[in-house]
């Protein structure tokens, strides 16, 4: 228990981590909001525990983040605490520069600072792109084979984690974090694309298809109907055999190509729910083009339900990725999330607690970004609908 407590105080992240806090709750002091600056505190605290490892320049922006997010978290919570209206902003209107810009961005900080999860998932999803965008800079890819790195008596090179290896080492003595610092870029990268161009081409299709009707609707109707019934992962393992993928973008493409036909038939289904209101008649009564009755009057009005259904085209991609390369069929090189899972299973990684970090790890990783993708989704609708920032 005190070797655990010292590795706390003598990571590089707790000190500043903990200034940046008591910064927080000083702040929360003086607009009687202790709550919000108790939960400041305990996340820059954690925040700054979490980092440490990563680097200086990563370390600084992940507690800037901090620091903006529960300034505003804490002056939110003393606006709703005060009335609202013209008055208020004249009353406001002599504060400092971050107080003006923050009315005009209130309203989404809001929403995240209201849904607890949502702004867990928010901060999620800023670690993991410091991780892959910033941590490669600061953390040097060990890809080499270290024997001298085993321990007397020690039957492999797996090690667990230590102070000078926070994450352990591989089945060749290799730094793990290393690995999972430059390994997470592809895959997320990959996914993401593959969740971007399959929403694309849903909304494109499935607006098209309510709109225009007729022919038009039956035959994407009947097209999605047979991509349907084909068995998703099967035929992906059959492509993915027969298909020399040059880059990481053409997989992407492919997972569009399968993963299409479901969301195409919700958009569908939404879109001609929206056909029946009043403005969408009028438009096209009006004669204002199916470009602009498309951009201009269906979407914004589905824009919460299209982004929630591109994040989870972004974690079934993200699922698939890693399957195919569990499965040996996608020709990825080191470092990789999944390659590491599947060397950390050839070389044994699950039969003892020193080596089974090597698979452990990115195993963390791949859930905890799932599960910040999934809880930034409980703030989405909040951003995108007004009626629900009323009482914001």
């Amino acid at each position: 228990m005190l070797d655990f407590f010292l590795s706390i105080f003598s990571n590089p992240g707790f000190l500043p981590g903990l200034l940046c806090g008591l910064l927080l709750l000083a702040l929360a002091l003086r607009y009687q909001q202790i709550p919000a600056g108790v939960y400041g505190f305990f996340l820059c605290v954690c925040f700054g525990l979490v980092t440490g490892f990563l680097g200086s320049y990563s370390l600084l922006l992940m507690l800037a983040l901090c620091l903006i997010l529960g300034y505003v978290y804490i002056r939110d919570r003393q606006f709703a605490a005060e009335r609202r209206g013209f008055g208020f902003m004249q009353e406001h209107e002599s504060q400092n520069l971050l107080v003006r810009v923050w009315f005009g961005i209130r309203p989404i900080f809001s929403a995240l600072a209201r849904n607890s999860a949502g702004m867990i998932g928010f901060l999620g999803l800023i670690y993991f792109l410091v991780l892959t965008l910033v941590a490669p800079l600061q953390i040097e890819y060990d890809g080499s084979p270290h024997i001298e790195r085993r321990q007397e008596g020690a039957r492999s090179l797996f090690q667990a984690p230590t102070k000078e290896f926070p994450l352990g080492l591989d089945w060749q003595g290799r730094d793990i974090l290393s690995h999972v610092a430059h390994g997470g870029g592809t895959l997320i990268v990959t996914a993401i694309q593959a969740g971007i161009i399959t929403t694309i081409i849903a909304v494109g299709l499935g607006a098209a298809a309510a709109l225009l009707g007729g022919i038009v609707d039956s035959l994407l109707s009947s097209v999605s109907n047979f991509f349907l019934t084909l068995p998703n992962f099967p035929l992906l393992l059959v492509l993915a055999s027969v298909i020399n993928f040059q880059s990481n973008f053409s997989l992407a493409l492919l997972f569009a190509v399968l993963n299409w036909p479901t969301l195409m038939r919700a958009v569908r289904a939404q879109v001609l729910s929206l056909k029946q209101r009043d403005y969408i008649e009028v438009a096209f009564a009006l004669d204002l083009g199916l470009w602009h009755i498309t951009v201009r009057e269906v979407l914004p009005n589905m824009i919460s339900y299209i982004v929630v259904n591109m994040i989870f085209s972004i974690r079934f991609a993200m699922y698939n990725i890693v399957g195919l390369v569990f499965l040996g069929m996608v020709p990825l090189k080191e470092p990789d999330w999944g390659i590491m899972i599947v060397d950390g299973r050839k070389q044994g990684a699950f039969s003892s607690p020193d080596s089974i970090w090597m698979v452990l790890v990115p195993v963390l990783a791949i859930a905890l970004f799932q599960l910040s993708l999934v809880m930034f989704t409980r703030s989405l609708e909040e951003i995108f609908n007004p009626r629900l920032r009323q009482g914001l």
